[in-house]
Order: structure tokens, then sequence, then C-alpha cells
């Protein structure tokens, strides 16, 4: 599936600095504390063999894929997930839709070499047209970008720096974001724990939940996702 560049600024191809609109100060607390949330759904892609995307993740909840950009869909390869983004802005998205709004998604992944333009975004869609969803982080090779999709595109809310960049090498880093009502805890790739408050975190609560590769720049880092999870 192909969408227009409109549409998909909509569905959180927004991900560079200067696409993002709408910033708000919320309150950011350091703490070592996030909240216990199960995962529903799970798949460990560095177990899958080289080839094409399955049809379904390790728990058979079925996958959605949108290409915005892209023509070639996500494969396995070298024993990760790959968005075969070409060297082109585009964003392609991932997504599997639970039975309960998403109060948890999460990634382990690894950047390859390029421009800090490539990301990946945890997205929680709410399934509606126009988009919109109650959760968009994106992480890029130098700092992570907290928002939400409304209005045709993404609201900023908050960014962060790492405090220790994950190198890009290909070298696997983790990120884990829950929600309880209207409080977010971001679990950063270099280990540090984040809390937000804004009411837009709360309501409408998405169900898809959605892994995204980005591209703000031909020259953007790829990204290659080992694992994705959600709750």
């Amino acid at each position: 599936m192909s969408l227009s560049r409109r549409t998909a600024l909509g569905l959180g191809v927004a991900t560079g600095a200067g696409l993002l609109v709408g910033c708000s100060g919320p309150t950011i607390v350091d703490t070592g504390i996030a909240p216990d949330v199960p995962t529903r759904v799970s798949t460990l892609w560095s177990n899958r063999a080289d080839g094409p995307m399955p049809a379904a993740g390790d728990d058979g909840t079925p996958f959605s894929v949108v290409l915005s950009g892209p023509t070639e869909r996500p494969a396995i390869r070298g024993g990760a997930l790959v968005g075969n983004l070409p060297a082109a802005p585009g964003a392609t998205y991932v997504g599997q839709r639970l039975p309960v709004p998403i109060t948890r998604l999460g990634a382990r992944f690894g950047f390859g070499p390029g421009d800090v333009g490539g990301a990946i975004a945890l997205v929680a869609f709410t399934g509606e047209n126009p988009p919109r969803g109650n959760l968009h982080v994106a992480f890029t090779p130098d700092r992570w970008i907290v928002g939400v999709v409304a209005d045709g595109g993404v609201q900023e809310i908050a960014r962060e720096s790492y405090t220790d960049p994950p190198p890009q090498d290909g070298t696997l880093a983790q990120a884990d974001v829950r929600r309880r009502g209207a409080t977010i805890w971001v679990n950063a790739p270099d280990g540090t724990v984040h809390r937000f408050d804004d009411p837009r975190f709360e309501a409408p609560g998405g169900v898809v939940a959605t892994w995204e590769f980005f591209k703000l720049t031909p020259d953007s880092a790829d990204v290659r996702m080992a694992a994705t999870w959600a709750g």
C-alpha cells in the first residue's frame, strides 16, 4: 500500500526535527522506575531466516504494512527486520492491531552509518482516518522525540539527547515506552528512564501498535529491528 505525502505526514512520517509541530512543556522527571506492563504481541526477528516478512508475528497476530515512498516491503536479512527504504526520504509502517488500547511499545534495534535523519518510531494509532495516535516516540542516532499524532501531523511534546548515543555500526540498542493514563515512561537506548505527563497521551487510545522505519534525507541511517513487542 502506498500513501500520498500528506497522508503519510498524518501517519507519523514527520519524525524529523523540521517537520514536527506544536511543542509544549510537559513535566519531565528522570526516574529509575516504570510500571510493569505485560506484552500481548512480540516477535523475535533474530530467530527468523532471511526472506520476505511473514504475514504474522510469533504470537500469530497479523501484520499490516503501509509504504510511504518505498516500493519494496520490509524483509528479514541477517537476523533482523529491515525496512528496505531507498536512498530517499520516506517511511514504512509495520503494524499489529491489539484488542485493547496500547500501554506498552518497544523494539530492539540498531542503526547503520549515515546522517541522523534515520529513525525508528514507536506509534500507537487509533486506526481511524484521518490518522490519530496518542503515542509517537521516535529514536534517531543522536536523540529521541516524544509526541502524538493529531491534526494532520506529529505534535512534538518533548525531545532529549542521549547521555551515551548508540553506535552506528549495527550494535543493538533497546527502547521501551509504557503508558498509564496521561503519563508515559520512556526507557531510552542509553539506559535512562524519563517520565512525561500530558493529557494528550490518554485519548484517543491507540490500538494499532506500529513500528516505523523512517528516512528524512537520502543519506539518512538505516535501521534494523531484531525484536518488537507491544502490550
